[in-house]
């Protein structure tokens, strides 16, 4: 996924977009047309939406599907403008961020009650729904699934004396790997042992994930309160500097990445891999593999968890015509056809062997669903991430202590949630 590093949306346009829904829910209508806020999509999918799929949707269903763009940095306004203009949008695309900060004020529609008469519920797993609810009620319908992982290469492994088959089993394994997998020829990097994001977002997200694998979630819902300087995040923040340090990035790295053999071990997800396939299939067919770190040989395995899907506005006023169209796009052609044309990945466990001969290996990620989990921060995730991500990024270069920087980001992400507070719905 592309989208992480978004303009912030404030709270204000969504106090704004919780008004508008408590004065559009109570008004009456139901027209046999229904409006598709997509985000994000590439212009053959939206041929394919438009010329392919809302055609079978008006022969079942005699309804037309108007669709309507807008880009994630633009979403949250158009969703206020339409609303505030009377004519909210049946479906919307969500971001991994949509279940708890629009979910959690209202702002979507639980799909409980149709999930539990559909009969391809069950075929995605349970860590699935659970990262797409709030407070135990599912608001998303997952449609780009994004999970991450450590993708290595089998090949530099075995040419530094590891095991090609024995990826890292705890923190200290890793950081022993990376240290060794690490190649230097004069003032340039060769092979790096271990990729370290380098972007404030991606900081941020890195630590989220080691915060997991400590076994510690972002924040406490239950208090409102963050999570950033309890010892487990020092600890995780700590790690990350070591595999910073023992990869060199602070130094220049010879042309080209992972797909070059340039960088041994990285944060990778499933739709980095038609890529890799173009770029060396002798890599991605026999030399990739793929692990979920955990902190201890004894600790859980912990894959991130990011995804993108399909919602009902609480607005709508075709809620159920907009479910039908849900299900539609969740079919199993049409998720095959999203996939090879867009390159989403839908994570129906039972479509694996269709879904591989449209993207090669990607039976490594099924094998990876049990240990997936999505991260939770305040609202809105742009600043919180970004205020921590550039924290984070000074300890990397020396210039604050992990403690320090973490009491810092603490602070910010306690107001964050003072903020978020009063608009939850209990």
């Amino acid at each position: 996924m592309r989208r992480h590093v978004r303009r912030p949306n404030s709270v204000y346009a969504y106090s704004v977009l919780t008004m508008l829904l408590l004065l559009t829910s109570a008004l009456p209508g139901f027209t046999k047309e229904i409006t598709f806020l997509s985000v994000g999509y590439p212009s053959a999918l939206l041929t394919y939406v438009q010329e392919e799929v809302a055609p079978v949707f008006k022969t079942r269903h005699n309804a037309d599907v108007t669709v309507i763009t807008a880009t994630w940095d633009n979403r949250v306004d158009r969703l206020v403008v339409l609303t505030a203009g009377g004519t909210p949008p049946d479906i919307v695309s969500t971001g991994f961020y949509s279940p708890y900060e629009e979910g959690s004020i209202g702002l979507l529609e639980p799909l409980d009650r149709y999930l539990a008469r559909w009969p391809y519920t069950s075929r995605y797993p349970r860590q699935l729904w659970e990262a797409l609810s709030w407070q135990g009620q599912v608001m998303v319908m997952p449609q780009n699934v994004a999970p991450r992982a450590i993708a290595y290469n089998k090949e530099l492994y075995g040419q530094s004396g590891l095991d090609p088959n024995k990826p890292p089993q705890s923190w200290d394994e890793l950081t022993q790997y990376a240290r060794r997998l690490t190649r230097i020829e004069g003032d340039r990097v060769t092979v790096r042992g271990f990729n370290v994001t380098t972007t404030a977002a991606g900081a941020a997200q890195q630590l989220f994930w080691f915060m997991r694998q400590a076994g510690l979630t972002e924040i406490d819902t239950s208090t409102f309160t963050a999570r950033l300087t309890d010892p487990k995040t020092v600890s995780a923040l700590e790690t990350l500097q070591e595999l910073y340090d023992v990869g060199q990035m602070a130094m220049p790295i010879l042309s080209g990445g992972f797909n070059q053999g340039r960088i041994a071990m990285q944060y990778s997800n499933p739709q980095q891999m038609p890529a890799m396939m173009q770029a060396d299939p002798d890599l991605a067919l026999r030399h990739f593999g793929l692990f979920a770190p955990r902190q201890t040989p004894n600790g859980t395995p912990v894959v991130h968890l990011f995804t993108d899907g399909l919602a009902i506005p609480k607005a709508s006023y075709n809620k159920d015509l907009a479910w039908e169209f849900i299900a539609l796009m969740s079919s199993d052609n049409i998720l095959l056809d999203t996939q090879r044309i867009a390159g989403f990945f839908g994570g129906r466990t039972d479509m694996l062997q269709r879904m591989s001969d449209v993207h090669p290996r990607i039976d490594l990620w099924y094998n990876l669903f049990e240990y997936m989990q999505a991260s939770v921060i305040p609202p809105p995730r742009n600043t919180s991430q970004q205020e921590l991500g550039n924290l984070v990024l000074q300890v990397y270069r020396k210039q604050l202590a992990p403690r320090a920087a973490l009491e810092q980001a603490q602070a910010v992400w306690n107001r964050l949630l003072n903020d978020w507070k009063p608009n939850v719905r209990q």
